[in-house]
């Protein structure tokens, strides 16, 4: 490791003299690349220029929007350093994501990171966030915060992911686009946005249906949006938002043990098809925004608010949740002082109404009651963040304080609880401006609640809230420099990061085909090293590259030494794309190396590598409108590869399956 670090050092010490030189040879090139527009993802007025945090923006083309089928969010983030999207091709468990190795142990969803749509939180107050709210087609851009972030978001921050599906200004007004192809999948898309009467609108709607490539895998998924933008006075402004997701239904395959997913990858979990496991939901989502500039700086409010009715059938119970949830910030941007302030609070709550009965066959919902609570969270903050521009130095503080409150009313038992946290959160760094280049240091540090879920499923059975789990807390160190090459069109992005997450809650099952359960245990250590280059090498290419190396290692505890399960050491990501006219072609290449399934390290999925490419044709142009067929292929070698683990699962089912190679061939229409 030590070597590792050195030649990263060594790397670093290069460009940084380079680009010194550089400035001094060329002028300013560096506001072409690294534009001073705000990171949407802080929540604050902090520059990508002036920001000494890791983050990575992704701005998709009209050409990617079109032929790349994004119907899992790895799609658009295999090629960006620290998070790593396991498409566990399963709608009933969504996603697993990781950002630095945050978030590792979920079994379902997202746990660890905040996930934001278009300003709207997913991340409630507990720190759950299901992903399939997120339609990736309809992603436009995104910014990644790669580091612990609870200075912004506060609980479950341990990195942020902030998506928009705004269209830029000079995109058709509307498209439409369909595609048909294996496993009997089918997607219908369409979008749309304009100016009418001084009202900013844009909207998106989508229709998804699938077979699935194993067996007991088919889903449907309804996702819509739409937002209004309007200006009330020359200094104020109002934004509202509506999105909607419905997923009648998506068939539960389950995990497999090694020897199935080698032999019969396409096979279901035979007590999971038996009892026909699945989930169904239907989620709404809505949001509010005011902002107003006076002489002395901008104040925003907003406000946002779910609803999400969820049945989720498994063998060991049939799982019913109502949940209300939503929150309300405020912040003020003081620009009358010497330097940035930024000051303001927020609350966020949430209602679980949570029951559980046994599972009859065919996964209908039986008489025997054995979860009948409402469960609450309240979580209150106040927050300040503040900048100083020094010469060529940025320097960056911020702190917030942050309650939490859960409690249950345990209708079974006729008790009432209660858990209360609270936590403090401070973050500090530097930038330093080289002319093209920029290097950072920075600390910072996150906290992660247990989830309702996880306080519910408490080991050796009962009712109420786990009195013994308590959340996690980490503290992180980075530094790196990112900039822009102009004798290679290069702009490169390097760091090094080191982790430290305390009071480790760790996921792990009882019996078979039971349910995940969560305890504290040790702690974990995480460092490693994030390598981002994209080039445009001569007109119509373009060139992206990201290789990853983390060592997440746990401490004290019972599994002293051992690597993390679920985190992969190695990843590689590519992306190469040739504009030939009226001729697009693109390739992904993605490796993973190889990683465990289980905290006690006998368990292991083997590397893999993948090979996608697409094609797109753009020269059917009539009258001020586009027809633009397209084709793609996914695992093009056909390698038998496990997508993502099923972390400590009873009885070695760690894995599940990816598909084999797979076609999608479609149309799209825009004018």
């Amino acid at each position: 490791m030590k070597i590792i670090y050195a030649a990263v050092l060594t790397f670093l010490l290069l460009f940084t003299g380079s680009a010194g030189l550089m400035a001094q040879e060329i002028e300013d090139t560096l506001s072409v690349v690294l534009e001073p527009i705000n990171v949407e993802a802080t929540h604050s007025s902090i520059t990508i220029d002036r920001a000494s945090i890791s983050v990575t923006t992704l701005q998709r083309s009209m050409s990617d929007m079109t032929a790349r089928r994004a119907s899992s969010l790895d799609e658009l983030t295999f090629s960006l350093p620290g998070v790593w999207v396991s498409n566990r091709e399963n709608h009933a468990l969504g996603e697993r994501m990781s950002v630095r190795g945050m978030g590792w142990r979920s079994p379902f969803g997202v746990r660890g990171i905040q996930i934001i749509l278009d300003g709207i939180p997913l991340t409630v107050a507990d720190g759950q966030t299901i992903l399939n709210m997120v339609d990736p087609a309809m992603v436009q851009s995104l910014e990644l915060l790669r580091g612990p972030s609870a200075t912004f978001w506060g609980n479950s921050s341990g990195g942020v992911l902030y998506m928009r599906t705004q269209p830029p200004a000079d995109a058709p007004n509307f498209m439409f686009r369909s595609y048909m192809g294996s496993f009997n999948t089918m997607k219908h898309e369409g979008r749309w946005h304009d100016r009418i009467g001084g009202v900013n609108w844009n909207a998106y709607g989508s229709y998804y249906d699938t077979d699935g490539f194993r067996e007991h895998n088919s889903a449907r998924l309804y996702r819509g949006g739409i937002s209004a933008g309007f200006d009330i006075t020359e200094d104020s402004n109002l934004e509202a938002r509506l999105s909607y997701a419905g997923m009648p239904n998506a068939q539960h395959p389950g995990s497999l043990t090694l020897e199935n997913a080698m032999n019969d990858p396409d096979s279901a979990y035979p007590d999971f098809a038996e009892n026909n496991a699945r989930k169904n939901f239907q989620q709404v989502m809505s949001s509010l925004t005011y902002r107003h500039d006076f002489e002395t700086g901008l104040l925003t409010l907003s406000g946002h608010g779910t609803h999400r009715d969820l049945e989720n059938p498994l063998p060991f119970g049939f799982i019913s949740v109502d949940r209300l949830a939503g929150g309300t910030r405020a912040t003020y941007d003081i620009d009358t002082l010497p330097f940035q302030l930024q000051v303001g609070g927020e609350m966020k709550w949430q209602r679980d109404d949570r029951g559980q009965r046994n599972t009859l066959p065919g996964g209908q919902p039986g008489d025997d009651v054995t979860i009948n609570q409402l469960d609450r969270v309240n979580n209150q903050a106040l927050f300040g963040q503040a900048l100083f521009d020094i010469r060529s130095l940025s320097l960056n503080f911020g702190l917030r304080a942050d309650r939490m409150v859960y409690s249950v009313d345990d209708y079974i038992e006729n008790e009432e609880g209660a858990r209360t946290f609270a936590t403090i959160n401070p973050s500090a760094g530097i930038n330093y401006n080289l002319g093209n280049a920029r290097l950072f240091v920075n600390f910072s540090t996150s906290f992660d609640a247990p989830t309702t879920t996880e306080f519910k499923n408490r080991p050796g059975g009962g009712t109420g809230f786990n009195p013994n789990l308590d959340p996690e807390r980490t503290a992180g160190l980075e530094t790196g420099i990112r900039g822009y090459y102009p004798g290679l069109n290069l702009e490169y992005d390097v760091a090094l990061f080191g982790l430290r997450v305390t009071n480790l809650i760790i996921p792990f099952e009882e019996e078979d085909g039971g349910p995940t359960l969560y305890r504290n245990e040790g702690d974990t250590r995480h460092t490693g090293i994030e390598i981002h280059l994209r080039s445009r090498p001569a007109d119509g290419v373009l060139l992206e590259l990201m290789y990853t190396w983390i060592d997440a290692t746990f401490g004290e505890g019972d599994f002293e030494g051992n690597k993390l399960p679920g985190v992969a050491p190695h990843r590689i990501g590519s992306k190469l794309s040739f504009n030939l006219g009226n001729h697009v072609i693109s390739s992904d290449v993605e490796w993973v190396g190889e990683y465990h399934a289980d905290s006690q390290n006998t368990a292991v999925n083997d590397s893999y590598f993948l090979l996608n490419s697409r094609y797109m044709f753009s020269g059917l142009n009539f009258d001020g409108w586009k027809l633009q067929p397209f084709a793609s292929v996914y695992n093009i070698l056909d390698k038998r590869y496990n997508t993502s683990v099923s972390i400590n699962a009873f009885g070695g089912r760690f894995y599940e399956p990816g598909s084999s190679r797979n076609v999608q061939a479609g149309l799209s229409l825009q004018f």
